[in-house]
């Protein structure tokens, strides 16, 4: 009966396919005349997607599978690209949220990669963030249960992560060279997002700006604060779009357009049934000149590689850090009769001078994860050859690599941060110093002024059970500085959210510091000129 149940699915797709529009017109909307979810989304992927797809091939391979009408669907996209997927009815509101509203709940963005569910970023200001949860992480366990290999479906994620604010869940995170699974117990919030974590002047002459995202708020809210630095005299800037897992193509456009002079070309994309179409500059940008480091990591993907690429490609910034993601794919959604949808790749993106910015995914979407990870494990590419992956689509490689810290002593560190004790001490000495710190006025001020006690520091050691975390007492206080100072930085985004956190916690970050001094250094005019 299975057998018979596909091979009548697959004559009637197959009829379908040819009785299809062979032009599906500017919006590129295709229906079959019975609403039959599988054929809309065959014939979607004829005439729309990227690559050229032999349908009848896949549901004749599909037919000796024995699958049934769910599994067909979701073996489909199996054979696509990694970010074309399926969004059932349930799920398509959620879908804008991201980029459009706010929520209650831990604060993430999620993938399901292979039945798991993959943490794509944290969301800047929300609790996980907050707890220390990274980019690449996994969840394994939701509560007491097994949340990992059982089918697992987005909208299943979202009924058990998201909950009305002060509501507690505890998850189990898989990560990268760790050996045993990290709990949490995340106590949900309102979810603010904005695009904009910081915006601030380091020196009287250097800005530093942090963009997470690319929403429909994020050209205003970066123009606004540009303004704002360049009123204050800054003649230099860092742009970090590290962890910035991308958004709207409009957006990076733009944010882009303020760098560039003239009609320079930003991005173009291009498909099997989309023509090449170019993004060009053409108003005047506000900061067109000037020296400007753009910092990227493995968790830059799409708009932020689009924006790192044209600034490199026509050599208006020296881009540090490690290679990015190499998400270089042009989805669209498009909507079924049945109220659900698919996200479909239509075209590919390539820098001005033609770099393909997708990384490979010939090996399937598994792979191409795995490969993720194994950055990750390894703190980035760190070889000159990674240099050569450049030309064959692999993300864009920085001007300066700069790996990350995988020693001991900053895997101890994690360990230590993991548990959420730094961070819950943190809010007890704001709670207790609230007026204090508040007297600082600015979270300039207070970074420059501020600083733990020694009876602050003891009490905090002596709470640590250090056998179990693995960690000795010389080598906590190997890590006191890095502690230290992110137990500030947690304190001053009690008073000043975001803006407060970052010009603490920048002062001992690496790639941020390398970017400064490159700006101080005047090493800036090698790639970018005397004029920047």
């Amino acid at each position: 009966m299975p057998f018979l149940f596909v091979l009548v699915l697959l004559v009637g797709v197959t009829i379908g396919l040819q009785l299809a529009p062979m032009n599906a017109g500017k919006d590129r909307m295709f229906a079959a005349a019975d609403n039959n979810r599988l054929e809309e989304i065959l014939g979607f992927i004829n005439y729309n997607y990227v690559d050229t797809v032999n349908t009848r091939r896949i549901m004749t391979d599909l037919v000796a599978e024995y699958l049934d009408r769910e599994e067909v669907i979701q073996e489909v996209f199996e054979r696509l690209d990694p970010h074309s997927n399926y969004i059932p009815a349930s799920s398509m509101r959620a879908e804008t949220e991201s980029l459009e509203g706010r929520f209650e709940g831990i604060g993430i963005e999620f993938n399901i990669v292979r039945d798991t569910i993959l943490v794509v970023s944290p969301i800047n200001g929300g609790p996980s963030e907050a707890l220390g949860i990274r980019s690449g992480d996994r969840i394994v366990t939701v509560e007491d249960s097994i949340v990992a290999g059982v089918g697992v479906t987005e909208a299943d994620v979202r009924r058990m992560l998201r909950g009305p604010k002060g509501s507690t869940v505890a998850v189990g995170i898989r990560r990268a060279g760790e050996d045993q699974l990290i709990p949490f117990e995340i106590t949900r919030d309102r979810i603010p997002l904005f695009s904009l974590d910081a915006a601030y002047m380091v020196n009287p002459q250097t800005g530093y700006l942090k963009l997470n995202r690319f929403s429909r708020t994020t050209v205003d809210e970066f123009t606004e604060a540009l303004d704002r630095l360049n009123g204050e005299g800054m003649e230099r800037l860092i742009l970090d779009l590290r962890g910035n897992p991308g958004g709207f193509l409009f957006a990076a456009t733009q944010i882009a357009d303020e760098f560039l002079s003239g009609k320079k070309r930003i991005v173009y994309t291009q498909g099997k049934a989309s023509p090449q179409e170019d993004y060009f500059a053409g108003r005047e940008g506000g900061f067109e000149r000037g020296a400007l480091v753009v910092l990227i990591d493995e968790g830059s993907a799409s708009a932020s590689e689009i924006v790192a690429g044209a600034l490199q490609d026509h050599r208006r910034a020296v881009v540090v850090g490690r290679r990015s993601f190499g998400k270089g794919l042009v989805q669209e959604i498009f909507n079924l009769g049945d109220s659900s949808a698919i996200r479909l790749t239509v075209a590919r993106y390539y820098t001005p001078n033609g770099r393909c910015i997708q990384r490979p995914y010939e090996g399937g979407t598994q792979a191409y994860y795995e490969e993720y990870y194994d950055r990750l494990a390894h703190g980035g590419d760190v070889s000159d050859s990674v240099r050569n992956l450049a030309d064959r689509g692999y993300g864009i490689i920085p001007d300066l690599v700069i790996p990350a810290d995988t020693s001991p002593d900053r895997r101890a560190f994690y360990r230590l941060y993991n548990t959420g004790r730094l961070q819950r001490y943190a809010y007890d000495l704001y709670g207790r110093d609230m007026a204090d710190i508040k007297a600082y006025g600015d979270p300039m001020a207070f970074a420059e002024g501020y600083s733990l006690s020694e009876a602050d520091w003891q009490r905090f050691a002596s709470g640590l059970n250090l056998e179990r975390l693995n960690i000795d007492a010389q080598q906590l206080e190997r890590i006191r500085p890095w502690t230290e100072t992110s137990m500030k930085a947690h304190v001053a985004r009690q008073g000043w959210q975001s803006a407060g956190f970052y010009p603490v916690f920048n002062s001992t970050d690496p790639e941020f510091l390398e970017a400064l001094r490159i700006l101080n250094s005047g090493e800036w005019r090698s790639v970018m000129g005397e004029e920047g």
